[in-house]
């Protein structure tokens, strides 16, 4: 059994980066958004899926795609 606690992103902290029409944060298979140096992952995001353990593995990728961003930018 699946809980499923609701649909709605709570992305209206986010500013000046592209949201689709379910105010769900675009990103790329990279998790990078549009605005650079900025990485977003989970729920809040327009990945497909919206489970948590899906959203822990975005989360990771989301990491290390900011690691290698700060590391180029040395």
């Amino acid at each position: 059994m699946f809980v499923e606690i609701g649909l709605v992103p709570n992305s209206d902290f986010v500013k000046n980066i592209d949201k689709n029409q379910k105010d769900e944060i675009k990103i790329n298979a990279l998790n990078e958004t549009s605005a650079p140096g900025v990485f977003a992952a989970g729920d809040v995001t327009d990945i497909p899926e919206k489970q948590i353990i899906i959203s822990a593995g975005e989360g990771a990728k989301a990491l290390l795609s900011a690691f290698k961003y700060l590391s180029r930018k040395k």
